[in-house]
């Protein structure tokens, strides 16, 4: 049994020591990474970057409902389908930024879908969006839990 009793020495230092039979450590670090091991500064973490404002995206309490989405791609359990999946997300947000991306599995298949839409009218519309800007050709409307901000 090892008991360690550090008064004046900081653990750094202390695992830097060096002991007759054990092996050394050294330790290379930022000062400000010794300070926060050692207990001299608490680290603080920064404030998220605050979402840019886009026209068309809503600000406010989110909450789920049911609604509508567009689903621009449906695909095999690859990781080449796992790419064409997100490659069809990032064009769909290039041209439509407005509209939020939802890529995920749901075995077997991975699947892409944007947008959050109360009524089916307003995904329609859309839906045709997409298609005249030639970004989903193959898209359609699904019901789909979304969030609507209040």
């Amino acid at each position: 049994m090892c008991t360690i009793t550090m008064s004046a020495q900081d653990f750094t230092d202390h695992i830097q020591s060096a002991v007759a039979g054990q092996g050394t450590v050294t330790v290379h670090q930022d000062s400000i990474l010794d300070d926060m091991v050692n207990g001299k500064k608490q680290f603080v973490p920064e404030k998220k970057e605050e979402r840019r404002d886009l026209p068309g995206i809503p600000r406010g309490k989110k909450t789920k409902a049911r609604g509508y989405r567009i689903q621009v791609y449906w695909g095999g359990s690859t990781r080449a389908d796992q790419t064409s999946a997100q490659r069809a997300g990032n064009r769909v947000s290039t041209i439509f930024p407005e509209l939020r991306v939802y890529t995920t599995f749901e075995s077997p298949n991975w699947r892409c879908r944007v947008g959050d839409f109360v009524t089916r009218k307003e995904a329609d519309s859309y839906l045709s969006k997409l298609k005249s800007a030639r970004v989903a050709d193959g898209a359609i409307v699904v019901k789909s839990e979304v969030y609507v901000y209040q």
